[in-house]
């Protein structure tokens, strides 16, 4: 579930990559209305790998993909406040910055998920690979996106004497700054961009 700490900035806490390297990020519904226009197989795990249809749908707006994810539990922030992202404030430590991103939303939720609900991409599929993935829900259209990484301090709570003790410890962040725009952008961002973090917890 996710944790505001406004009605505009949602974190999602511990989140796992499934173990391969890569976070997806778009509509869902989005990406299927894709893969039905363009006659693209179930496995578009296949596809985007061997084809210039990933990049094209990247380009497009449907899909983002953040490539060298390590195996870590990372917190994800969904930020559309306006206000300072939490990843540029004096506690954190920024990594990567990385902006011109384009997303299209056509359902009214945004995804992050991970790289297996590619390998069999059907509508009897999606709930099954987004279940306790983070989500968000968002007015249809289009958006800009800028993609921060780093590390942010984070509570967590230990037991110690069978006391709960809060305690505030680095953790792997990535902050997806989204602004709805009027019409689609062009996508200026290095698609092939990698993610990879360095992380003091892990």
């Amino acid at each position: 579930m996710p944790d505001p700490h406004s009605s505009r900035v949602y974190k999602f806490k511990e989140v796992l990559n499934d173990l391969i390297s890569y976070f997806l990020l778009g509509d869902l519904i989005s990406l299927k209305n894709y893969k039905d226009l363009h006659h693209l197989p179930d496995d578009l795990a296949t596809e985007f790998t061997t084809y210039e249809s990933g990049d094209n749908a990247v380009k497009e707006g449907i899909l983002i993909p953040l490539a060298g994810i390590e195996n870590y539990p990372y917190t994800i922030i969904f930020n559309l406040s306006g206000e300072t992202p939490e990843l540029l404030k004096t506690d954190s430590e920024l990594q990567i910055r990385e902006s011109g991103y384009i997303l299209k939303i056509e359902s009214e939720t945004l995804h992050l998920f991970t790289w297996r609900a590619l390998n069999n991409f059907k509508e009897s599929t999606i709930e099954e690979f987004t279940q306790n993935k983070p989500h968000i829900s968002l007015e249809n259209g289009w958006y800009t996106l800028e993609i921060l990484g780093g590390q942010t301090l984070q509570d967590s709570i230990i037991n110690e004497k069978g006391e709960n003790l809060i305690i505030r410890e680095s953790e792997p962040t990535l902050e997806f700054i989204l602004s709805k725009t009027k019409e689609k952008k062009e996508c200026t961002a290095d698609i092939f961009r990698s993610y990879t973090l360095k992380s003091n917890s892990y």
